[in-house]
């Protein structure tokens, strides 16, 4: 199933703009990996999109908000210690991102996969999020690669 987008870029600015103040998963969502998947990258496209120029996202806010409690923790570990010295979301250290299409695939009842298929700085890149459901919440369990070998877990 391919996720609608916000529409335009103004709205996706503005949307990325509220979770960044009110970025508590109540407001911020995981009621669904199709929420949790337009919202992580809503976020990312507000800020790389059209000529890169949006407000910064936070990387430590979203894996807070969006990952599991386990993978937030051992990434912001990573992040820290310099053993990930780039933006996991968009496979690179700069980012302009074009032509987004969000997918859930594979979802059952306590698991689903949520991709992205973009262009960033023109290279092409396949990013899935691994999702679990514990409770009424969704998040990212793990982040998986298909346009080149990198797991994120294995990596922590």
């Amino acid at each position: 199933m391919t996720i609608p987008r916000f529409g335009s870029r103004a709205q996706s600015a503005a949307v990325a703009v509220l979770l960044m103040l009110f970025p508590f998963p109540a407001a911020a969502g995981g009621s669904g990996p199709e929420v949790v998947l337009d919202e992580i990258f809503g976020q990312v496209e507000a800020t790389c999109g059209g000529e890169a120029q949006g407000p910064p996202y936070d990387i430590y806010a979203i894996a807070e908000t969006y990952f599991t409690p386990t993978l937030a923790q051992a990434f912001t570990a990573a992040m820290e210690s310099g053993d990930l010295g780039f933006d996991i979301l968009v496979d690179g250290q700069d980012c302009e991102i074009r032509d987004v299409e969000l997918t859930v695939l594979d979802r059952d009842a306590g698991t689903a996969t949520g991709r992205a298929i973009f262009k960033n700085m023109g290279e092409s890149r396949i990013i899935d999020l691994k999702m679990t459901k514990t409770g009424d919440r969704w998040a990212v369990s793990d982040v998986i690669y298909q346009h080149r070998p990198f797991v994120l877990s294995d990596e922590l």
